[in-house]
């Protein structure tokens, strides 16, 4: 960390000034590992109960997860994003948003255990009580971890990140593979949820190296209040699971078990894809706010490295789940590989999306994004109450529809904030999509003439066909462009040596 020591209140974290751009390098190869171990690790345990749980199993879980993800949006979850959106802070920043972050939790978690038997009465499911008593302690780790988490941040510390997710996963697949294997069945799935963020909230201290302390002020709240109170309805509105309540309760468990199944397969995805990406761009793109070209320079430079990996890894599973899910994850979600396939377009939109995100909150204009946020969320609640008697895959399909339809109002404000043409734009995405289809045309042709092998044998080589077939024109279409991230990655770790 860096400090600038005055007075007692006037030590002052500031961002990064120097090597920003090779910090953010760095910082991207480390934000993978921060993604790519977690979700190897999580991929590994959504396999195994997958295949010992049903779906219902599954439902039951993600609504109690889901009612507990709504109460947590209540507190002050972003406040984090403020302090690194802040030019410069003082331990009373630190200080007043940790216990203002504690205390909610406290109040938020307790408002949780009190209502629960009515919440469980109201979905028709008493086990759902016991689930969010566990569940809900999910609150405390989720609320304190958010000024060390801030530390590491505004520092690029991007490795203490992936000490961090990685310590957690860790411990999250021991205990969840345990118990599951023990045959404790869904409450392993429960008991999972508060191991990680447990673990990472321990790291994240460490990693930091910090504590509270109880330089409490007022002041120092509303500097950070405008910001972090956008910031947190963001979030909220984004971990609100409004559509897993719905589905939940006014259609099933199982249904729900169907729908979150096919959105984890997603998520994990999109971890790997724009994961990496998410921290790294936001406090770049923070840093580097008063430089529009210096910006637009990072955001084309961010956006195409995740097209890159975008279209062949949500494109490639839609193109193979038919094969794959049965295969992998049991006969028993077959009813899953449609809804998998339209959220693997909400993720290639999601995947892009994250980098606009990154780029309208860092430039101040968090408030815009969460009106955007809201007008998105109030489709969606609309969508799925006017179509969960369809089922699962009608839902899905217009929550696709309603992403593609929404994406051009985030590339209008993109464009106005850094003076980015569309076509500029556009173009990024060009050679990518040329590529990938390049790939579909292979894979498609590799399964019909392997019509005839196992289900197993055809998957390996549609895999491999597909991921030859895209490195080769990728690397044809983009060579110049991926050869000049390769040269600036060796120079900044011959920097790092010297």
């Amino acid at each position: 960390m860096r400090l600038l020591a005055s007075e007692a209140d006037d030590i002052v974290f500031e961002h990064l000034s120097e090597n920003r751009s090779r910090a953010a390098l760095r910082g991207a190869f480390w934000s993978a590992l921060d993604t790519l171990i977690p979700t190897a690790l999580n991929s590994l345990v959504f396999v195994v109960t997958s295949r010992f749980l049903l779906p219902q199993d599954f439902g039951l879980v993600a609504l109690a997860f889901a009612i507990v993800s709504f109460t947590a949006g209540f507190g002050p979850t972003a406040f984090g994003e403020a302090l690194i959106q802040q030019k410069s802070i003082r331990r009373s920043h630190l200080d007043t948003v940790f216990w203002l972050s504690f205390f909610s939790a406290a109040i938020l978690y307790a408002a949780l255990f009190v209502l629960s038997p009515t919440v469980a009465h109201w979905v028709g499911h008493d086990e759902i009580v016991s689930l969010l008593t566990i569940i809900g302690l999910k609150i405390f780790f989720d609320m304190m971890i958010i000024v060390p988490n801030a530390l590491i941040g505004r520092t690029m510390s991007f490795h203490l990140a992936a000490v961090r997710t990685a310590i957690a996963t860790f411990v999250s697949a021991i205990i969840c593979l345990s118990l599951i294997l023990a045959g404790f069945g869904l409450w392993a799935l429960a008991i999972a949820q508060i191991a990680a963020p447990a673990a990472a909230c321990i790291a994240a201290f460490w990693g930091a190296k910090w504590l509270p302390g109880v330089r409490i002020k007022l002041s120092s709240l509303k500097e950070l209040l405008h910001y972090g109170i956008f910031a947190s309805g963001n979030r909220f509105l984004q971990t609100m699971n409004l559509d897993q309540l719905i589905i939940g309760t006014l259609v099933s468990p199982a249904a729900l078990g169907i729908y979150n199944f096919a959105r984890r397969l997603y998520e994990m995805l999109n971890n790997v894809v724009a994961g990496g990406l998410t921290s790294v761009s936001h406090v770049l793109l923070s840093s580097l706010q008063h430089d529009q070209n210096k910006v637009r320079e990072a955001f084309l430079m961010a956006t195409f490295g995740c097209s890159l990996v975008s279209f062949p890894a949500f494109m490639g599973l839609a193109a193979v789940a038919d094969d794959a899910i049965p295969l992998i994850f049991g006969a028993h979600w077959t009813a899953a590989i449609w809804p998998v396939r339209f959220f693997c377009v909400i993720g290639l939109m999601g995947g892009i999306g994250v980098i606009q995100a990154s780029l309208i909150t860092s430039q101040g204009k968090s408030n815009w994004w969460f009106y955007y946020q809201l007008v998105r969320n109030i489709v969606t609640i609309l969508t799925v109450l006017v179509l969960y008697p369809y089922g699962v895959s009608t839902i899905v399909f217009a929550l696709m529809l309603e992403v593609l339809m929404l994406w051009p109002a985030t590339l209008w404000m993109v464009s106005r904030l850094i003076g980015l043409s569309i076509p500029e734009y556009f173009g990024q995405f060009l050679r990518p999509i040329a590529a990938y289809l390049g790939m579909l045309v292979a894979v498609l042709a590799t399964s019909s003439a392997l019509s005839d092998w196992s289900v197993a044998a055809r998957l390996i080589c549609e895999i491999l066909v597909g991921g030859i077939t895209y490195s080769a024109l990728i690397f044809l279409l983009c060579r110049e462009r991926i050869l000049f991230l390769v040269r600036t990655t060796l120079q900044s770790r011959r920097a790092r040596t010297q």
